[in-house]
């Protein structure tokens, strides 16, 4: 990237119009974006009867006609995206043969890229569906829009939407724009962490304690330079947070005496500067659990479960290696455990190195919230105390064994099985459910 050119960063639309208003945000871009590159486009707003499953559209609706259908799933194509991108081509073409138009061509546009096995479905899908229908389908996914929106053409375009998140900063940077730790974190600001300015997501968050002598900090970043590097920060600033801060020291120690351990983050950098303690790992490159698998308020299929218990017995040796070094996560959610072309990957290390409340005994607790994440994710509704049905009850195929295991693993501590134990039985039942059978 030249100097002073802006980086195409996707997540600026969030950043601008929040969760739910990035959709909107990109789409009217990608109307822009479409218009400068072939000199005419219109932007097509739902209302009532519908949108004719037509985001921008290049043409008449009494002649021929190209569709762009913008998805803005930033955190990319799992099976219920691949769906909702299914039933919006259908419904392009079937109003286009109710309304008497022809569509030529139709185009999904998102910033996700494709991993392998979305690359598997999406060929076979779009080379089955242009021999039915005679509709041409192409995909623009995050490369395509990336070198779209570097053309001279499309200029004006990064300058509107992406030019707040520039690569060329003065070296002297205002306060009002750069964020030093006694700053707060929001999503689309940028904040200064050792030598390196980082432009922090969606998901920014702090919390500040009662007595405002400290505060802690989590975001997902990019890291702004001649080289864009996503990462994920932890950063406990101030007297009131020294536990924490301890906290911090010691993940950096584990995850520096043990760099390449399976499913562990990758250690960038501790940075220690006056009242704050700041770890910066790599955040790896997939997507969270949420949004592979769920959970959702629908069960999942046989062949989902059999992918989601894989990823859980992986999750279970990373967490296992954690209690092998004495240490206990006891912060596992689906946003934070990602999943990679390789596996899976902690985010974080979540509450490792912190005193555990009350003397609860983290390894157990980890599994719990393994089991619990399992079982809302298979079923669609989280385990509920001493009133939580077995999976089977709503996945036939499910292995009973296992589904034992995890009634146990939700129940009292010391019923509840070592993590080894539950990766292993998650692992016996993928295999069981791939083929097919329970039991």
């Amino acid at each position: 990237m030249s100097a002073g050119q802006p980086p195409v960063n996707f997540h600026a639309h969030r950043s601008r119009a929040g969760e739910s208003g990035a959709p909107e945000d990109f789409e009217q871009m990608l109307a822009l974006l479409v218009q400068a590159i072939s000199g005419s486009a219109s932007l097509v707003y739902a209302n009532a009867p519908g949108d004719w499953g037509i985001d921008v559209l290049i043409g008449e609706l009494d002649g021929d006609v190209e569709i762009f259908q913008a998805k803005y799933l930033m955190g990319g194509v799992g099976p219920s995206q691949r769906t909702n991108i299914q039933s919006s081509f259908q419904r392009a073409v079937t109003a286009a043969a109710q309304h008497g138009y022809t569509v030529k061509r139709w185009v999904l546009c998102t910033p996700a890229s494709l991993g392998p096995l979305e690359r598997q479905w999406w060929r076979p899908w779009k080379l089955a569906q242009e021999a039915a229908t005679g509709v041409a389908i192409e995909l623009w996914d995050e490369t395509v829009l990336r070198g779209l929106l570097l053309q001279p053409a499309a200029r004006h375009i990064r300058r509107s939407f992406y030019e707040p998140y520039r690569d060329e900063q003065p070296k002297s940077p205002p306060a009002a724009i750069r964020s030093g730790p006694d700053r707060r974190w929001r999503p689309g600001n940028e904040t200064i962490v050792g030598p390196h300015v980082y432009l922090l997501h969606s998901d920014a968050t702090e919390e500040t304690t009662a007595d405002r002598t400290g505060t802690w900090r989590e975001a997902t970043a990019a890291r702004i330079g001649s080289e864009s590097v996503r990462v994920r920060l932890r950063q406990a600033v101030g007297p009131g947070v020294s536990e924490p801060r301890e906290a911090l020291r010691v993940q950096a120690r584990l995850l520096r005496q043990r760099p390449a351990e399976r499913g562990w983050p990758k250690l960038l950098d501790l940075h220690e500067g006056g009242a704050a303690t700041t770890l910066v790992m790599a955040r790896p490159e997939g997507r969270t659990w949420r949004e592979a698998f769920g959970p959702s308020a629908v069960p999942s299929d046989r062949l989902t479960a059999a992918r989601a218990l894989a990823a859980a017995s992986r999750v279970c040796a990373a967490i296992g290696a954690l209690h092998g070094r004495g240490r206990s996560h006891r912060a596992l959610t689906p946003d934070g455990i990602v999943v990679t072309a390789d596996g899976v990957v902690l985010r974080d290390l979540g509450w490792a190195g912190l005193a555990k409340a009350g003397g609860a005994p983290g390894p157990a607790v980890d599994v719990e919230m393994v089991a619990a994440l399992v079982h809302h994710t298979l079923t669609g509704h989280p385990p509920v105390p001493l009133l939580t049905p077995p999976v089977r009850a709503t996945l036939p195929a499910f292995p009973e064994a296992l589904d034992d295991l995890l009634l146990r693993a939700l129940g009292p501590d010391p019923g509840r099985p070592h993590v080894r134990e539950l990766g292993d039985a998650l692992s016996r039942a993928r295999r069981t459910l791939s083929l097919g059978g329970a039991a």
